[in-house]
């Protein structure tokens, strides 16, 4: 989504993540899908388990990530209900019911879980007890998951400000405050923690590294800078996942650039115009993203070179990709599809349509959310409520 503020006024234009941002609500303007090509499959995906959990999410837009734990997954839902699922076989171990509308995904560990509410608060659960252990009110309203380090969590609110909560307490130790665009997009980046530093993309374009102790400024650079004359053209919002490999940051922004920052000095080591609102993957080698057209592209991380580029789901609102095993990435769609792409070149290996297909449902097994990656399967929460697994496998050859 997008946010206007002018004043205290709030203006939410909904997106479907495609191509293109539109002004006034009016879909001529909307760029349509791609329609899905065949190809021969090289590979199977095979269904695990389904598991239904609350249906809010049906006719909402929302981005509330599961946190991925060792034997299981624990999810959110917009009406207050948290799941714990089993990884083994989707069984529901528990559910806690919060009375409360939920905005943002469940950060932490197996010790606490955190999550956000709609009003602003940062609720805290015992992950041994299920238990609520605090309630904290936060700035303003919440979107990106928490992190949790080292008895403190870090925690973006959508007026800009990066906020650092003793976990044990639930007290602010500190906040962080950049002045906040007319418009952005609607939705955070999580911030990067490390031991000594938190790394935070603002939506003002720009990257900042903060003390966790007390919030000083370590150093501050420019990912990217509004150009153009209208409020829209001017975005360049972080709103994406970034990605910390030894002291290298990749990092990418919406309508700027893509680009690898030393933390060290935070200075750039190479960068390139790119614009993307679902952030990068990487492996040791490779750097995977999905720009603001849907295509998927496959970078080399030393230098940010083209290494393949898929452009065949365009328009298709395709989620950030995600990595499966040693060949595979994987990227779901607005329509409820899972595309797996050969990580040497991007060509299709194959595809299934999550929870069935039926064209009365079209939009209804929408996944906003990337796919959850544990092991070789492949978790996928669907808008309808839905947390389906999957495992894929090459075809053998006799």
């Amino acid at each position: 989504m997008i946010q206007f503020l002018p004043g205290n006024f709030k203006l939410y234009l909904l997106i479907l993540i495609a191509t293109l941002l539109v002004a006034c609500g009016d879909e001529d303007n909307s760029e349509p899908p791609a329609e899905l090509t065949d190809f021969e499959h090289s590979a199977k995906i095979s269904w695990l388990w389904s598991t239904q959990l609350s249906e809010s999410i049906k006719q909402q837009f929302l981005f509330i990530q599961p946190l991925l734990l060792d034997n299981k997954i624990i999810t959110a839902s917009r009406d207050g209900l948290i799941s714990v699922v089993s990884l083994k076989d989707g069984l529901i171990m528990d559910e806690i019911e919060l009375d409360r509308t939920l905005s943002g995904g469940v950060g932490g560990n197996a010790d606490i879980w955190l999550v956000t509410s709609s009003n602003g608060e940062l609720i805290a659960i015992n992950g041994r007890t299920h238990e609520v252990i605090w309630i904290e009110n936060m700035p303003s309203e919440v979107l990106a998951r928490p992190v949790v380090r080292d008895g403190a969590a870090y925690v973006r609110s959508v007026d800009g400000q990066v906020v650092s909560v003793d976990v044990a307490t639930g007290k602010i130790k500190w906040a962080y405050r950049q002045t906040k665009p007319v418009l952005t997009l609607r939705g955070s980046s999580s911030p990067i923690v490390t031991r000594d530093t938190v790394y935070v993309g603002l939506a003002n374009g720009r990257l900042v590294a903060l003390s966790p102790e007390d919030g000083t400024v370590l150093w501050d650079v420019a990912l990217a800078v509004p150009k153009g004359h209208s409020e829209i053209q001017r975005l360049v919002d972080i709103d994406g996942n970034a990605e910390l490999f030894g002291r290298i940051l990749y990092i990418a922004s919406f309508q700027g650039r893509i680009a690898a920052i030393d933390i060290q000095q935070g200075q750039f080591l190479w960068s390139r115009d790119f614009s993307t609102y679902n952030g990068v993957t990487l492996d040791s080698k490779t750097l995977y993203v999905t720009d603001d057209r849907s295509h998927v592209w496959a970078l080399d991380r030393y230098n940010g070179a083209t290494l393949w580029k898929q452009d065949k789901l365009q328009a298709r609102s395709v989620t950030r990709p995600k990595l499966v095993g040693d060949d595979y990435v994987v990227v779901g769609d607005y329509d409820g599809y899972l595309h797996v792409m050969s990580r040497e070149d991007g060509h299709f290996i194959a595809r299934i349509a999550v929870g069935g297909h039926e064209e009365e449902n079209v939009g209804e097994n929408g996944i906003l959310i990337p796919p959850i990656i544990s092991g070789n399967n492949i978790l996928v929460k669907a808008r309808n409520g839905l947390l389906h697994a999957y495992t894929i496998k090459a075809h053998t050859t006799h």
